[in-house]
């Protein structure tokens, strides 16, 4: 583990920047600059740019997390995307990776595109669901759309920048925490039935029995949030 802490980080200068934007495809901007440009090659540089004078960030880099997590999901054998290389621009607090992305769908882009297609295969998403906890990831960040379906029809993550990997099983407490944040955006839980959830945590209680355990706490909490959901679109 410590050796991502000594990933050795290269200079983007603002030329290279500069470069990357008139070469490449910027995906993602806001007022400060780019944050996502795909390049020439299909890699992705994503930006990470410090918010406050006195930050965590500025003591380990979201960048140098996100590549420290990518690295050990791997390692995990969890799918997701490749790095390349890790960055620091000449602003102070700014940093910057280069990953191979995951080829795919996320969630949300299906529940939009292609619902039909996700159905069949809620029971492996349980499944995926509780290899994370079972193997100790929290990803505080998840949601619809941070899971990908490849196109082998198995799941990975992107955007992992934002993760605890704990030496043990998650607790029911954490893995309830974890299925509350999914359900916090309204359009993807009201878009999807009962009857995906309920396949979704047949798959969750098989992998483990851990799982098990956990399951009807967790089937109680979408149980909530689902309903919650509905009566609020029928406000």
């Amino acid at each position: 583990m410590l050796s991502f802490l000594h990933t050795y980080s290269q200079l983007l200068t603002d030329a290279d920047l500069q470069q990357a934007c008139r070469e490449g495809s910027v995906i993602e901007q806001d007022p400060r600059g780019p944050k996502v440009i795909q390049l020439p090659n299909g890699d992705f540089l994503k930006i990470f740019r410090a918010r406050r004078l006195l930050s965590g960030a500025r003591l380990y880099s979201h960048a140098r997390r996100f590549y420290r997590n990518a690295q050990r999901l791997q390692q995990l054998q969890i799918p997701t995307v490749t790095m390349k290389s890790l960055y620091h621009l000449p602003q102070a607090g700014h940093t910057a990776v280069i990953y191979q992305p995951l080829p795919g769908k996320t969630l949300r882009q299906l529940i939009v595109q292609d619902l039909p297609r996700l159905y069949p295969l809620a029971s492996e998403l349980g499944n995926f669901l509780a290899t994370l906890h079972d193997k100790g990831i929290h990803f505080h960040s998840l949601h619809s759309g941070n899971v990908l379906l490849m196109p082998n029809d198995e799941f990975g993550l992107i955007d992992v920048s934002d993760m605890t990997i704990y030496p043990w099983s998650l607790m029911c407490t954490t893995r309830i925490r974890s299925f509350a944040r999914l359900g916090k955006y309204q359009a993807d839980m009201s878009a999807l039935d009962a009857s995906f959830w309920c396949a979704v945590m047949q798959g969750y209680q098989q992998t483990s029995a851990k799982a098990q355990r956990c399951g009807p706490r967790i089937l109680t909490t979408i149980d909530y949030l689902h309903g919650a959901i509905r009566l609020n679109t029928h406000d």
